[in-house]
């Protein structure tokens, strides 16, 4: 009976931590692009593209499938996940019709990483675009998320880096 008992607190111990949820998908499109509808586009990145990509951003490619919205107004809205010591943060991204970073809203972290949610921290991303010098020289961490805050920023970096080879108009205009 007594080894029972130990046995409840090493499994109580060993829980996983579960991520809070601050927004719904919905909502995130709600904050960057307001009033607009979004009309879903994913698609599954091919062989070609991914070594494209690859290239491009100089770091390994975690997924082939892209999660992406085109918005009334040209934009694009993007869901993605980086994983920081193997818990997820979700993220969105919106880019304007010329490319530029609209905004950036976590959806889902460990409150643990609650600093990357600061406002004045996803503000540094507004107005940044592709091959506009290397955005992790240029965006600044939040102390003790240093690995969150690098994550996310080679992420947007990824994402910027697909629009532009895949989805911004000279892209399938070529």
């Amino acid at each position: 009976m007594r080894f029972e008992l130990l046995l409840v607190p090493a499994l109580v111990a060993s829980a996983p931590v579960l991520a809070e949820q601050y927004l719904s998908v919905e909502e995130a499109q709600a904050l960057i692009f307001p009033g607009e509808t979004h009309t879903p586009g994913d698609f599954v990145l091919s062989d070609a593209q991914i070594a494209a990509l690859t290239h491009a951003t100089r770091a390994p490619l975690p997924r082939r499938s892209v999660k992406v919205w085109r918005t009334s107004s040209g934009g694009w809205f993007f869901l993605d996940q980086v994983i920081v010591r193997g818990d997820r943060i979700t993220y969105a991204l919106g880019l304007g019709q010329d490319g530029s970073i609209k905004g950036l809203e976590i959806l889902a972290c460990l409150q643990l990483y609650d600093g990357i949610r600061r406002p004045q921290w996803r503000a540094q991303f507004v107005g940044r675009r592709y091959g506009r010098a290397d955005l992790l020289d240029q965006i600044g961490s939040v102390s003790g998320s240093t690995l969150s805050t690098n994550s996310i920023t080679a992420g947007v970096k990824r994402l910027l880096a697909t629009h532009a080879l895949f989805l911004a108009p000279t892209a399938t205009a070529g």
